[in-house]
């Protein structure tokens, strides 16, 4: 029987635009934050993981934990995608599964790409190389258009979703927008791709998140806090055929469920990847938390709310949280254990939580499943 894994503590670095500060930085700034929640000694952490585009700097998991100090604890960095940081997660969980370790760390960081640099004296500058194709807002609109289509859902339940991430992301410190927006605002807000407007689409930012991992019988030797145990995680890319977005989805979580005893009707809480509007109302149906069709009505009648029967994104979710990619999928992590501990003051989930989810894609080919149990 494979040891159990529970998470004790978690930490961030605020989501935005940061220019003046490093990868090293922020990424210390969110160790500390999570090692003072889990009651720890950075000379605790056996193993880290960290997830990265590595956009911004090379290895960048290794010049964070040299910034805390060198212990000699084991460094790996982890790309996949925006399923980097969900992928150090799953990385840390199962060298604890198989023994490798007690305590691991769990990070993500990155920062937006470095713009073209400029031409030196006398050199012409360079063309900005215009490369027609499917951009990811043009695929989600299309997707978004076929949807309403084939079921019938309306740009307002689409724009629902905007409304209700906005409204979560402005109780949410850690957040790059905080500021709650109405109907009519995401209607008005400048098109990007037709029916999306700017306020359908995630922003990318800057950022970093961490979350601590230990066997569930070290955790009583640190803290009395509540530490959720991971009952599941599932990981899996590229179908053989199908839509790389829902059936990808559709699958994984089929296999979560049959792996946990667990079904959709038994999730509190999901933190699930809405890089753009119709990506919540889709997986809400791929979950099999409704009917294919039926996403945009759940939205509607409030299911997905802090207050309904399945809240979605209570963090604010990529669209509104932000989206700066390796922290992204740590970041859903740290939500789910300060909602379960009951610390998020008024983005609080009204019911208790005691199962959670963390979903997130990445690259139209990867999808990754958490499920933690209170």
């Amino acid at each position: 029987m494979s040891r159990e894994v529970v998470v004790i503590g978690a930490g961030l670095h605020r989501y935005g635009d940061f220019p003046e500060i490093s990868i090293p930085q922020m990424g210390t700034t969110a160790i500390r934050n999570a090692l003072k929640d889990a009651n720890m000694q950075w000379e605790d952490i056996q193993e880290a993981y960290c997830g990265s585009m590595g956009k911004a700097i090379m290895f960048p998991g290794h010049q964070i934990c040299g910034a805390m100090g060198r212990t000699g604890l084991a460094i790996t960095n982890v790309e996949n995608a925006s399923a980097s940081g969900s992928s150090a997660f799953r990385e840390a969980y199962l060298s604890i599964v198989s023994g490798s370790c007690d305590i691991a760390l769990a990070m993500g960081v990155d920062k937006k790409a470095l713009g073209p640099s400029k031409p030196k004296d006398g050199e012409a500058p360079k063309k900005e190389n215009k490369t027609l194709g499917f951009t990811p807002a043009v695929w989600f609109a299309a997707m978004a258009k076929m949807h309403m289509q084939q079921h019938g859902t309306t740009v307002d339940q689409l724009a629902q979703v905007s409304v209700k991430s906005h409204f979560n992301a402005s109780f949410n410190p850690y957040a790059q927008f905080q500021k709650a927006v109405t109907l009519e605002e995401v209607h008005q807000a400048r098109m990007v791709s037709d029916p999306l407007t700017v306020l359908h689409c995630c922003p990318i930012g800057d950022g970093a998140a961490a979350v601590i991992l230990c066997a569930k019988e070290v955790a009583a030797k640190y803290t009395d806090k509540v530490c959720p145990t991971i009952m599941g995680s599932i990981l899996k890319s590229v179908l053989p055929d199908g839509d790389p977005t829902f059936n990808l989805t559709q699958h994984t979580a089929k296999l979560l469920y049959e792996k946990t005893g667990t079904g959709p009707e038994d999730l509190d809480l999901i933190e699930l990847h809405d890089a753009f509007t119709i990506e919540e109302i889709i997986y809400l149906e791929a979950l099999g938390l409704c009917k294919p069709g039926e996403g945009g009505r759940l939205v509607q009648e409030g299911v997905t709310a802090l207050t309904g029967k399945h809240p979605i994104n209570s963090s604010g979710g990529l669209i509104s949280m932000g989206h700066p990619i390796g922290p992204t999928g740590v970041g859903q992590i740290a939500e789910i254990l300060w909602q379960m501990r009951r610390e998020c003051g008024q983005r609080q989930v009204q019911k208790e939580v005691n199962l959670a989810m963390a979903h997130m894609v990445g690259a139209g080919g990867v999808c990754i499943l958490h499920l933690l149990k209170k």
